[in-house]
């Protein structure tokens, strides 16, 4: 999952003047940005004696794990939640994708999460099994482990305009629209790729891509409310953790396919909801009463890189905090806006402490912020979450000069982790990166665990420029540093801290390795739509780019991000550009094994043959923390890292 980022540089000192903001987007992003939001250990500090452990500094990891533990984050609505009220969620920007079918950012996401029921989602505090939402209960697999099948609840109803029951049909032209042009979406031709039929369906929606959704053959629905997944050539992990995101989301093909005629899409401006929650249209008025069922479902409640207004679904089928029979969400607020356009994060957190009924969206918490919030003796209004993602800097294996493997280990070699750590955030942002799989993440252990796989060029955070030469030697360098033309080379990176700052210590390494290097600065959503996701333009270096879990399992960290089979002309995530037989081989194979022990072992070896061949420099597993008001009683969904505006209230 991509990550999008939109924090200030976070020291003890500075406060940041700008933010990494997403003010448009284009049809071509694909992959969920995340936003992993770093967290300042300087202003700790000053907050609190214990939470001293900064990046270079004198203190323990045992007061990281002390301060992380004081402000752990809630994962549970209070048994005395208050039903009603507003919720402001505050903004720098836009969502990636109106249209479910396409959404893939952290923020989005936190909006899909309560308007849409997925298959199955997740509840706040269980990141490693998913619960039934649309789904009676969890899939069944064959005994030959081929045919995937769901059972999905009779009684679940659209929004209005639509206002009918939602059937299985909705939910297979639901993943069969996700393959037109018109949806991009970054995820499913990866994990389903072993469903049969998906080949010559992804065919036909490239041949015609407004001429409907294709038929993807291995899925069928033999009733209304069963769905049944035949596969190929793949084991049924990767597909059932696919289904947990948005795209299982049902969407009503009679109201729908006008919408999907176009490329882009619109159903994302019309779309209907199945979660407590709706954004607005005109269907209904800010308390969700019906006041036009026949509207034509354009949303009333979604202005661009300004407001998304959601009330209640009057058709979910419960009352605030009472969740229908088939639902786990309790819902107990009546209205959440999400106000977008905050870019000066320091006002905006401000803003949020000592306003009242207001949580923190797409952007950090700078240090001034911080500090109040542990200061200020209201309890809870910080909270820290590890997010189960990583950050490295990509170098393009395609061309020269990082077609050569010695070239990459020399780079990887003269890195200093812990300085690219540190324009993060610090040692609270999260541990320094040895490898790619995260902490606490199925094959983690098998990849290296924290010091990482015994390789020399990865053996020291802090950097060895003596071992760096070496390696440049063995490319072809007599002097230990790159020469001639290929050395000069492009990175595009953020325009805005925390990014811009990052991007500067790379080009700082990369000179003290001979490289002359040309960094053009953009927006974070263009250095990803425009450059790094699009190899045709992709630049020698990319050195903000990140990935999170769409589940957990190995496949979702690794094979969108190093398979080779996945390199494509947009919308692309691998982004070091990596086609190595025997890793792509590796991938394939993974996929393929059902055992959890023995599946968590082989994506470890898949991570270290990764790192062997150092396509990027890993330096981060971030840690996230978010703010709220002192009234509000936030619930965090460990899955996202983020609010669960469904599980959130205002305290009594």
């Amino acid at each position: 999952m991509k990550q999008e980022t939109k924090e200030p540089i976070l020291t003890e000192t500075n406060e940041p003047t700008s933010t990494e903001t997403n003010p448009s987007r284009s049809k071509g992003t694909t992959m969920r940005e995340k936003a992993l939001m770093a967290l300042t250990c300087g202003a700790l500090l000053v907050a609190a004696p214990v939470l001293a452990a900064c990046g270079g500094g004198d203190g323990t990891s045992s007061d990281s794990d002390a301060a992380k533990a004081r402000y752990a984050a809630p994962t549970e609505a209070p048994s005395d939640a208050r039903t009603g009220g507003e919720l402001t969620v505050i903004a720098a920007s836009d969502v990636d994708y109106i249209d479910p079918g396409a959404a893939y950012y952290q923020f989005t996401y936190m909006i899909t999460s309560a308007t849409l029921s997925q298959l199955e989602g997740y509840a706040p505090a269980d990141v490693e099994h998913a619960t039934p939402q649309l789904a009676t209960e969890p899939p069944t697999v064959s005994d030959d482990g081929k045919t995937i099948t769901y059972t999905i609840h009779d009684d679940v109803e659209y929004s209005p305009p639509v206002s009918r029951t939602v059937t299985s049909d909705d939910v297979k032209y639901a993943i069969e629209r996700s393959l037109l042009p018109g949806v991009p979406n970054g995820y499913v031709q990866t994990y389903l790729a072993g469903v049969e039929g998906i080949d010559k369906a992804i065919e036909e929606a490239q041949d015609d891509p407004t001429g409907g959704a294709p038929d993807i053959s291995g899925i069928t629905t033999p009733d209304d409310t069963t769905l049944e997944i035949k596969l190929e050539n793949t084991t049924s992990i990767g597909v059932i953790g696919a289904l947990t995101l948005p795209v299982s989301a049902p969407v009503p093909e009679e109201y729908a396919k006008q919408y999907d005629a176009e490329n882009p899409s619109t159903y994302g401006e019309h779309q209907v909801a199945t979660g407590p929650y709706m954004i607005q249209n005109a269907c209904v008025d800010d308390s969700g009463e019906v006041v036009d069922p026949k509207c034509d479902g354009e949303l009333t409640g979604y202005t661009p890189n300004k407001e998304i207004h959601l009330v209640r679904n009057p058709n979910w089928g419960g009352e605030a905090g009472s969740p229908p029979d088939w639902d786990f969400r309790p819902a107990y607020l009546d209205q959440i806006t999400i106000q977008e356009g905050f870019a000066d994060t320091v006002s905006a957190s401000k803003k949020v402490l000592d306003g009242s009924g207001l949580v923190n969206g797409d952007f950090t918490t700078p240090p001034s912020a911080i500090k109040q919030a542990a200061t200020s003796g209201e309890e809870g209004q910080l909270t820290l979450t590890p997010s189960g993602g990583n950050r490295y800097v990509a170098l393009n294996t395609s061309r020269p000069p990082f077609d050569d493997v010695n070239v990459r280990k020399a780079v990887v070699a003269n890195a200093n982790r812990t300085d690219l750590r540190n324009t993060r955030g610090g040692e609270l942002t999260g541990p320094v990166a040895s490898h790619y799989l995260p902490p606490e993440f199925p094959g983690f252990e098998q990849a290296g665990g924290l010091e990482g796989p015994d390789l020399d060029f990865m053996a020291n955070p802090d950097g060895d420029p003596e071992l760096a030469a070496e390696y440049m030697k063995k490319a072809g360098f007599s002097s230990g540093k790159c020469e001639g033309s290929e050395c000069e080379i492009t990175m595009v990176g953020d325009d805005s801290p925390p990014g811009s700052d990052t991007a500067a210590v790379v080009k700082d390494q990369l000179e003290q390795l001979g490289f002359e290097v040309n960094f053009q600065k953009v927006t974070h959503d263009i250095m990803y739509t425009k450059f790094c996701s699009t190899p045709s333009n992709a630049p020698e270096v990319c050195p903000n780019v990140g990935w999170l879990k769409d589940f957990n399992d190995g496949q979702s960290m690794l094979d969108p991000t190093f398979n080779g089979q996945n390199v494509i002309p947009e919308n692309n995530s691998n982004w070091p550009q990596l086609d190595d037989p025997k890793i792509n081989e590796a991938i394939d194979a993974a996929t393929l094994i059902d055992d959890p022990e023995e599946r968590a072992r082989a994506w470890g070896d898949v991570d270290r043959m990764i790192t062997e061949v150092a396509p990027a420099i890993p330096y981060i597993w971030d840690d996230q923390a978010n703010i709220q008001s002192a009234d509000v009683a936030g619930v965090i969904n460990k899955f996202n890292a983020n609010w669960d505006l469904a599980f959130t209230s205002l305290k009594p």
